[in-house]
């Protein structure tokens, strides 16, 4: 990161004899530090195709939400018959317990949580 740097020319009279041409450099720092940017990762490539698929959706039980995943997941059982859509309901974050368990179970998920 480069650090800025500030030239202001001032006059000065060292022994109070006559005004003086100087120039004084300053170095500004900033207080919070480095910051490194956090860890990126690129999106899941798609499902090229539902058909025959397991489909998870989860939802964190927002009230309403369950009017919203029995929507999409009739639309999904109507418009891919061999399609098994898996129901989960939990908390906000699957956590490093639980996304690898789900994982093993479905082809694809949607995630959906609200606030």
């Amino acid at each position: 990161m480069a650090i800025p740097r500030f030239t202001f020319w001032a006059a000065y009279s060292p022994t109070n004899k006559g005004p003086a041409e100087a120039v004084v450099t300053l170095e500004v720092l900033n207080p919070r530090g480095e910051i490194k940017p956090p860890l990126t990762l690129s999106p899941a490539s798609r499902v090229a195709e539902l058909t025959g698929r397991k489909i998870g959706m989860y939802w964190n039980g927002k009230p309403g939400g369950d009017n919203l995943w029995d929507l999409i997941g009739r639309m999904l059982e109507e418009k891919f018959p061999t399609t098994e859509v898996l129901r989960y309901r939990g908390e906000f974050d699957l956590g490093d317990k639980l996304a690898p368990t789900l994982a093993k179970e479905m082809d694809t998920f949607i995630y959906g949580v609200g606030d």
